[in-house]
Formats: structure tokens, C-alpha cells, sequence
């Protein structure tokens, strides 16, 4: 009966994994005209304590913080420990450019992971995530004189939503004291659509027109893996300082695309079905850093690559160029007394980091950054401090107004609840 109700726990668990990326698929979780090509607006990773900082974490270890951003720290999870994380966020956009200004809120399911041992020093995890998300809206109104005075207004409105989700599964071992490898599968799976409608206004009575319509459905399902490693170069009661290195797979996404296309001209209606793989590659992706830890304060520093440029052809067409991205994540957090009895707030956990990267499009030659500020506070659930509630908040910017291009301002928000069980998980039961 032990076993048996070990197994319905777990399996709940891990049936909760696919509907959470459903949730994240389900609305628009985006809003940004740099989401119109390619994948759309890559998410942050990690947990929203890891994002709190940042978003650094490739070289933390902790027995009762699920860290998924390297499979090697699921070693670190104890022998009768079962952790859980569910994470939600909102997000607040901000659009402006040289003429107009827009804004946009979302709010969804963010993240659910679970860890638990499988040996000692051998641990195993499973998340859902969000790689990418896209979201936009956008309208054009043709300016050629030619074409008001023969046929009137002709606007078009552009819109996408969707998103790709990312399903791991992986395994973390400690091979000698201090040292950990981790594996682990990655599935990714999600769809982009992608709509173009044209709208006709006349100008004379005589003559009609069609407004046409175009739609883009891209399907992904593909599998891909990642690596990674954590060494201990400091490790006693007083401090810890881990080394951390993942290498994430790439490859081509062959994705189903299936489009809708009107042939003819506006005088005409018809409408043809094409369907076609993509050739789309997604890149492979080098982190390392470090993090050093006390019990009141830890400190580190990521750093990834991904050679875009490499991978993918420009699309000459639409002033899209792929580039290299380099990322840069710099965060903290510090707890004046985690044992304190008296005091709650020296129990709480402070955090706040920067980070920045590079976009891995250069839209009409510009290239574009993306920075934010972050700021959290863990709440721990009871005295023992093994369950907590994670708050975050990230301000950021990307692009700018020069150049015709669009700058944006965000605010996210992110609340994570960090559950962990111990015995009653494992220990024997004395009554059926």
C-alpha cells in the first residue's frame, strides 16, 4: 500500500505537467511587435526566486529549491525530500514609437516543476516551462497616392499569438564528492499563428472589392537534450562556492506549417492550402558561471552564447537578420537571520539582480538590447524554512524610438510557491 500510494502522489504530479503547458499555450502571454518573426520573445528561465536574481542560476545548489536550469543540481535534492513549484506572472507592456503609444497586461500559469531522489546522490526532475511566446497586433495604412485615387483605402492588420513550450525530464548524479553531472530531454511542443487581414475602403460607388485574409499555423514537436555540470571549488559549514556549465543541444525544429494564401488580387477571393516543414534551427546554448553562498548570503553570475547567425539565413524580405546573442545575468539575495524567533522580517529572504542580453534579430539593421533591474523576497512558510512563497518583480527595456524602431517597457510580476515534504513521502505507513 506504501508503494502504491507513493506512485498515485507522483503520477497526480506528473499529470499536472502537461495541463500547466496548456495554461501557458492557451492566451496571449505576449504582446510585442519584435515577436512577429521567428520564434517570438524568448522567456526568461528559471524559477521566480532564480528570476528574482536575475535570472542567474546555472551554478546553484540547494536541497529544497528545485533548480531546472542545470540537471546536474538535481543531486543536491535529499534522500527523503520531495520538492514541488508551481509559479505564475504578470506582465505589463509598454509600447511607444515616434507617432503612437500602446500597452497591453497579460497573467498565466508561468511554471510547475517537481524533484525527488532516486538513489542516494542521484536525483530526477520534470518542468514545464515556456521557451517563447508570441503576441502582437499591428495595422498599416497604404500611403501610395496611386492606390487612393484608383481604389481607396486599403488597410492591413497583423496579429500572432501562441508560443512554444519546453518539457523536461532529467537526471543528476554527484560522480565524486563535489562533482555533479546531470542530463536530461527536452520536448519541446506548441503552435505560432500568424494572421494577415486586408481591409478595402472605396472611394467612387462603381466597382467592388474583396478584403483577403492569409493565416500562418506552425506546429513544433521535436526533442532535443541538455548537459550540464556543478563542481564544488569551496565547500565547508561557513561557504560554498560552485562552478556551473550546461550545454543545450540544438538542431532544426521541423515544424508543420500549414498556410492559408489568397491568390489573385484584391478583385478576387480564392483562397490555396499550402503545407511545408520548416526549416527553422534552433541553436544550441552555452551557460557557465558561478555562486557562492554563506548562510545569509549568495551571490553569482551567468553567462550564455548562442550562435543564431550560424543557423538560420536573414529574411532579406522583411529586414530580418538573425545575429549572435550573449547574455549576462548578475544577481544575489541575503537572509539577516534565518533562525531568528522573533523577528519575521530577518527570516525573509532578500534578492535582486540585472540582467543583460542581446535580441537574436537585427530588424531593418538595428540592433537590439534587452535589460532589466529584479527585485524578490522569499517568505518562508514555517520556522524550519523548507517551504516558501517566492515574490519577484522585474523591470525592463528593449529597443528604442530612433530609427522607426519601437521601444518597450515592462513590468513582470511573478509569485511562486516552493513546497518541499519530507518522511511522510517515504516513511512506512502503519496502518493500510
Amino acid at each position: 500500500m506504501q508503494i502504491r500510494r507513493r506512485i498515485v502522489k507522483i503520477a497526480v504530479l506528473v499529470f499536472a505537467l502537461p495541463v500547466a503547458g496548456w495554461a501557458q499555450t492557451s492566451s496571449l502571454n505576449a504582446f510585442s511587435p519584435y515577436t512577429c518573426y521567428g520564434l517570438g520573445d524568448l522567456s526568461t528561465q528559471g524559477t521566480a526566486y532564480l528570476r528574482s536574481m536575475g535570472g542567474v542560476g546555472v551554478a546553484y545548489r540547494n536541497q529544497v529549491m528545485i533548480n531546472y536550469l542545470n540537471p546536474a543540481s538535481y543531486s543536491a535534492v535529499g534522500q527523503k525530500s520531495f520538492l514541488f513549484n508551481f509559479g505564475m506572472e504578470g506582465q505589463n507592456f509598454y509600447l511607444k514609437s515616434q507617432n503612437t503609444k500602446n500597452s497591453y497586461n497579460t497573467f498565466n500559469v508561468r511554471d510547475v516543476a517537481i524533484e525527488f531522489p532516486l538513489a542516494r546522490r542521484i536525483g530526477f526532475g520534470l518542468s514545464v516551462t515556456p521557451l517563447s511566446n508570441v503576441g502582437y497586433r499591428i495595422e498599416e495604412t497604404v500611403t501610395d497616392p496611386d492606390i487612393l485615387a484608383t481604389v481607396g483605402q486599403v488597410k492591413y492588420k497583423y496579429s500572432g499569438e501562441g508560443g512554444v513550450t519546453q518539457f523536461k525530464a532529467g537526471v543528476g548524479m554527484e560522480i565524486v564528492k563535489g562533482l555533479s553531472v546531470g542530463a536530461e530531454m527536452i520536448y519541446y511542443f506548441g503552435s505560432i499563428d500568424r494572421y494577415v487581414d486586408q481591409y478595402i475602403t472605396p472611394i467612387t460607388s462603381s466597382g467592388s472589392y474583396n478584403g483577403v485574409s492569409a493565416s500562418t499555423k506552425e506546429n513544433v514537436s521535436r526533442i532535443f537534450g541538455n548537459f550540464g555540470l556543478q563542481y564544488d571549488v569551496i565547500a565547508n559549514e561557513k561557504r560554498i562556492l560552485t562552478v556551473g556549465a550546461t550545454y543545450q543541444m540544438g538542431g532544426e525544429l521541423r515544424s508543420d506549417i500549414s498556410k492559408y494564401i489568397p491568390s489573385g488580387d484584391m478583385y478576387g477571393d480564392t483562397v490555396s492550402f499550402v503545407s511545408s516543414k520548416s526549416d527553422f534551427t534552433l541553436p544550441s546554448n552555452v551557460t557557465v558561471g558561478f555562486f557562492y553562498q554563506t548562510p545569509k548570503v549568495g551571490f553569482g553570475v551567468d553567462y550564455s552564447y548562442q550562435n543564431w547567425s550560424g543557423t538560420n539565413e536573414s529574411d532579406e524580405a522583411n529586414g530580418v537578420k538573425y545575429v549572435d546573442t550573449h547574455s549576462i545575468k548578475v544577481g544575489g539575495q541575503y537572509t539577516p537571520d534565518w533562525g531568528d524567533i522573533r523577528h519575521f522580517y530577518k527570516r525573509l529572504t532578500y534578492r535582486a539582480g540585472f540582467r543583460y542580453s542581446t535580441y537574436y534579430m537585427q530588424l531593418k539593421g538595428q540592433d537590439i538590447s534587452d535589460k532589466a533591474v529584479t527585485l524578490g523576497v522569499g517568505i518562508p512558510v514555517n520556522m524550519r524554512r523548507l517551504s516558501n512563497i517566492n515574490v519577484g518583480l522585474e523591470y525592463g527595456m528593449r529597443g528604442s524610438v530612433h530609427s522607426g524602431m519601437i521601444r518597450e517597457n515592462y513590468f513582470k510580476f511573478s509569485i511562486g510557491l516552493s513546497l518541499f515534504g519530507e518522511d511522510f513521502w517515504f516513511v512506512k505507513q502503519k496502518y493500510d
